[in-house]
């Protein structure tokens, strides 16, 4: 099973989406949220990747085994990150961007963020350490919700962006 890899590569993707919007940002403060968020998903996907490597997992994954282990979830995040990356870099308001990615945090994240509690803690129920590494990424990711609902915020109430 390839299940670290697959998450791995989910986060990969959505680094480079925070990378993207980053990059545009304007306001410093934007920035500086986003920032946070890009470099926490740096981290579990730095994390995923060493994880695949102590269970015998090949980085990058085979695509359809993702979509085999994680099903919608995978196919989903990969589209929803893609989508927002490719608009900005093509002119998209980074506000709009912002409030999609706020969509996808919201529903296929809070998917991603159960998966993250259930499914891995169940997988490696003998190993504490990665539990507890498990949940500190959920609830990481739980937290990123906030902190684009803040930078939105700043967007709206500055109207630069």
């Amino acid at each position: 099973m390839s299940l670290y890899s697959c998450l791995a590569f989910i986060e990969h993707e959505t680094a480079l989406l925070y990378e993207t919007l980053f990059e545009k940002a304007e306001d410093r403060s934007i920035g500086l949220l986003l920032n946070v968020i890009l470099h926490e998903t740096k981290g579990h996907e730095e994390i995923f990747k060493h994880l695949a490597r102590l269970f015998d997992q090949t980085y990058p994954p085979a695509i359809p085994d993702c979509k085999t282990v994680l099903g919608t979830i995978f196919t989903d995040s990969v589209e929803l990150t893609r989508g927002p990356k490719d608009g900005v870099e093509k002119g998209m308001p980074l506000s709009e961007a912002m409030r999609r990615l706020l969509d996808y945090e919201g529903s296929v994240g809070e998917e991603y963020a159960t998966l993250l509690y259930s499914r891995l803690t169940a997988c490696d129920q003998e190993d504490a350490t990665v539990k507890k590494i498990i949940e500190y990424i959920a609830a990481d990711e739980e937290r990123h919700e906030e902190i684009l609902k803040r930078a939105i915020e700043v967007a709206s109430a500055r109207k630069n962006c």
